[in-house]
Parts: C-alpha cells; structure tokens; sequence
C-alpha cells in the first residue's frame, strides 16, 4: 500500500524538478536577451557624424585663418615698408588691416572653441567605443555562464529525474494520478504536513476526527479545508 511519507518524498523529488525547470527557463530567458547594445551604437554614430562635421569646419576655419595671416603680414609690409606715402592711401590700408586683425582675432577665438569641441567629442566617442566593447565582452562572458549552468541543469535534471521515476514506481497508479492533479492544482504542493494539528498547507486547524484518523496511519487522509494530502511530522 502506497504511504503518504512516499508521495511526501515523491514531492521532494518533484519540488526539485520545479527549481531545475525554473532555472533553465531563466537561463534561456537571459540568453534570449543579450544586452540592447543598438542604441549605444546608434549614439556612437551620431557621435562620429557630429565630430567629423566639427573636423571639417575646423580645417576651414585653420584655411580662413591662415588667409587673414597672410593677408595682415602682406598689409604690414606695405604700411611699414615705406612704399607708400600717400596719407589717404595709408589711412585706407590702417583701416583695413585693422579690420582683418579683427577677423583674425575672432577667427582665432573660434578655432579655439572648435579644438575644444573636437577633443570632447574625440573623448565621447572613445568613451562609447570603451562601454559598448565592455559590454559585449561582459555578455560573451556571462553568455558562456548561462551554457555551462544549463549544462549542468541538464546533468542534474537527469539524475533527479531518474530517482522521480524510481520514486513513482513504487506508488499505485490511482494514488500517483491524485497526487499529481493536487500537485497540478496546488501549486507543486500536493501532500502538506500536520504540525500541532495545524495543516502547513493553508494553516487551518484539522477536526478532531481527521485529526485521529490521521494518527490512525491506515489510511490516506486529505485537508478537510484545502484537500491536500497529510502527513503526520
């Protein structure tokens, strides 16, 4: 005759097959979801696009400034050179060579500013470059923890599952079939124990009646209030 201490086992076995089953549909989970690295990337690209524009307004600016260089040095040679004599035509150069040492000077300010920028978007996106190397090494890594942890469920799974079917053997067919539909219906727990007359299942106290029944032992008693199966600690 099949016992309640044998289902009480059988669950044991069944409740570790539960914890295995949760692990691997985890682990697969997580490999199902490597890291969103394509928004990184994205921001890397608009990165890259935003620091060339500022590469090529910089050369620019660098060919601007180097014209207004020469074309104040070629100014100051003919105000200083002494080839021209004429206060009119010197008033006219003053003014004009002051206003491209104004050009120049602003030119200058923003070149500087474009330097500026150029290094700290350089830095942003080597930054970027560092983080999403990290994080695609970081899932390879934990890539190849999640496939050597399923591997080892499977292993487990097995023998655990071997010593279920051992386990099952031993237990009458009409018993094993209500053991698995309260299994089924109660959460994984089919069988609770019976802990100072208290059902550890749903917490509610048992009749007097099933009470002795149950110390009886010559048959299979269930929760009067939640129908699992008992069993005397």
């Amino acid at each position: 005759m099949t016992t309640v201490r044998q289902l009480y086992s059988l669950q044991e076995v069944d409740l570790d097959l539960d914890r295995l089953d949760k692990q691997k549909a985890e682990a697969e989970q997580e490999l199902d979801q490597p890291p969103a690295l394509e928004p990184m990337e994205m921001a890397l690209l608009e990165e890259e696009v935003r620091l060339e524009e500022y590469v090529d307004l910089r050369k620019a600016r660098q060919l601007e400034v180097e014209t207004l260089r020469q074309r104040s040095s070629h100014l100051d040679e003919q105000l200083f050179g002494g080839n021209v004599a004429n206060p009119r035509d010197l008033n006219s150069l003053e003014q004009e060579a002051d206003s491209v040492r104004g050009q120049l000077e602003k030119q200058d300010n923003d070149l500087l500013e474009l330097n500026l920028q150029v290094e700290e978007s350089e830095g942003k996106c080597s930054a970027m470059r560092q983080n999403i190397s990290e994080a695609e090494t970081n899932w390879q890594v934990r890539k190849s923890e999640l496939q050597s942890h399923m591997k080892e469920i499977a292993s487990e799974r097995n023998t655990v599952s071997a010593q279920r079917n051992e386990l099952a053997s031993g237990v009458e067919a009409t018993v094993l079939q209500r053991y698995e539909t309260l299994r089924l219906s109660k959460g994984g727990l089919a069988v609770a124990k019976v802990e100072r007359g208290l059902c550890q299942g749903c917490r509610m106290s048992l009749p007097t009646q099933q009470q002795q029944r149950l110390r009886s032992g010559r048959q299979i008693v269930q929760c009067s209030t939640c129908s699992r199966l008992l069993l005397l600690s």
